[in-house]
């Protein structure tokens, strides 16, 4: 998955640079035979184009059904003969383990369909989404995942995802992998897909207060 966005851009002297864009790199996964494809919010915000290129080198412009900042996720649409696709189905993350052989897959560095392999590390972890909501149920995992496999599936031995790729642990502010890698569980991507499919975004209560001790 590929976006074009307008960026802000300055030429030596300061002054700006008409027509400026900026290009950035995910990944996604076909759900269904009527090409929806799921990746990161991240990789969408902003976007002027977006385009999905599939692994037999076609690349199709694809559009933007709906976004979830809360959880980082977003659900594309491409125009693609329904027999050139093939969707992978969601496993059922409540029963992932701590030890199970996992397979990554994504566009590292712009590196197009690399596959890494490793094992989940945790279950249950919290991460912050793009809009500082906090992800809850997140599996962890030390398959290598870098800058470009954003939206990338995390498939276990069945070749069922399990998870959606989206975020990493770095050390001492660098961006490479150092093997703590983040996926949004494949249940909590069930529910919001259902939702964006339906409205294009998710509704959700919340309370509207905020606490705060009370001294005597």
């Amino acid at each position: 998955v590929s976006t074009t966005r307008g960026a802000a851009s300055t030429d030596i002297f300061g002054d700006p640079v008409p027509g400026a864009t900026q290009r950035a790199l995910g990944s996604g996964f076909v759900i269904d035979k009527e090409g929806h494809v799921v990746t990161n919010y991240h990789v969408v915000p902003g976007a002027s184009s977006v385009e999905g290129s599939f692994s037999n080198q076609e690349t199709r412009s694809a559009k933007v059904v709906g976004t979830d900042p809360s959880t980082d996720l977003a659900v594309l649409k491409v125009d693609v003969d329904a027999k050139a696709l093939t969707p992978l189905s969601l496993a059922d993350s409540d029963a992932v383990q701590v030890g199970e052989p996992v397979v990554a897959i994504g566009n590292p560095f712009g590196l197009e369909r690399t596959v890494t392999a490793g094992i989940v590390s945790a279950l249950q972890r919290e991460v912050s989404a793009p809009n500082d909501y906090t992800i809850d149920h997140v599996i962890q995992t030390d398959a290598p995942i870098n800058s470009g496999n954003s939206g990338g599936p995390l498939i276990d031995a069945q070749g069922r995802v399990i998870g959606v790729n989206s975020q990493i642990e770095t050390a001492n502010g660098g961006g490479g992998n150092v093997g703590i890698g983040f996926a949004i569980p494949s249940n909590t991507v069930k529910s919001v897909v259902a939702q964006l499919l339906d409205d294009g975004r998710v509704d959700r209560a919340f309370l509207g207060v905020t606490l705060q001790d009370v001294e005597p």
